[in-house]
């Protein structure tokens, strides 16, 4: 199943001679149940090209779908509520807030939906049990390893139960063994047939966990290699 369709994507930012094109007839396609790689040289569009498929930016042309519903067709308070509902983001600084505890920042998303503090909290805690940081989930951001704070991150990118979860360098801060188990985890619990994930990054060591990698360039995607292929 498709979860994403992305054709003739095209974007710049400036004006006149300050015009920089960006993203340059982008087709990008990424199948539900599978983890998707986004790869490239810094500066080719890897970053634009996710905030349009997450719904955080609109392309100048082209049209991307999201389990069937055209984004282009979406506007203000429609285009929040949906994303609020659908995506789910996992940054690279992994954005806690420090005034919380780590149950807490991973119920933000609910809470922002208007599900009770208490109700929101309960869920938190089992996704963090989930996730093997349980014992750790009362404890500040200043007080976890960074390990840990991924963690964190990923249980607020997943507590509303999104359709795509959308991951920019999630290993960049970690040592090697950690950033393998992140990823172990994103397959585990991110990966369902009516879901899909997509991970930004300049991390080689993680290329065997994707089901596919598209390849960026100049504004575009110029390759994409599934499982079999990565592996060579």
């Amino acid at each position: 199943m498709v979860a994403i369709a992305a054709r003739g994507i095209e974007i710049g930012f400036g004006k006149g001679e300050a015009r920089t094109q960006v993203l340059r007839g982008v087709d990008f396609t990424a199948e539900a149940g599978e983890l998707t790689f986004l790869i490239g040289p810094s500066g080719c569009g890897k970053t634009t090209l996710i905030s349009i498929l997450a719904a955080m930016l609109q392309a100048e042309k082209g049209e991307v779908e999201l389990f069937g519903t055209r984004l282009r067709g979406l506007r203000g308070a429609r285009l929040t509520r949906f994303r609020g509902q659908n995506v789910g983001f996992v940054f690279q600084q992994f954005n806690l807030l420090p005034s919380l505890d780590a149950a807490d920042n991973a119920a933000v998303p609910l809470i922002v939906q208007g599900v009770t503090p208490k109700k929101a909290r309960k869920r938190a805690m089992e996704l963090c049990e989930r996730l093997g940081i349980g014992p750790v989930a009362a404890r500040f951001p200043q007080q976890l390893s960074g390990g840990q704070q991924q963690r964190v991150a990923i249980a607020r990118a997943l507590i509303h139960e999104p359709k795509l979860i959308v991951c920019d360098e999630p290993t960049a801060a970690l040592d090697a063994a950690t950033g393998r188990s992140v990823l172990e985890l994103l397959r585990d619990v991110a990966v369902r047939p009516d879901r899909a994930a997509i991970v930004v990054t300049h991390d080689e060591r993680i290329y065997p966990f994707a089901d596919r990698i598209a390849e960026m360039a100049d504004g575009r995607v110029v390759r994409t290699r599934m499982k079999e292929e990565i592996a060579r």
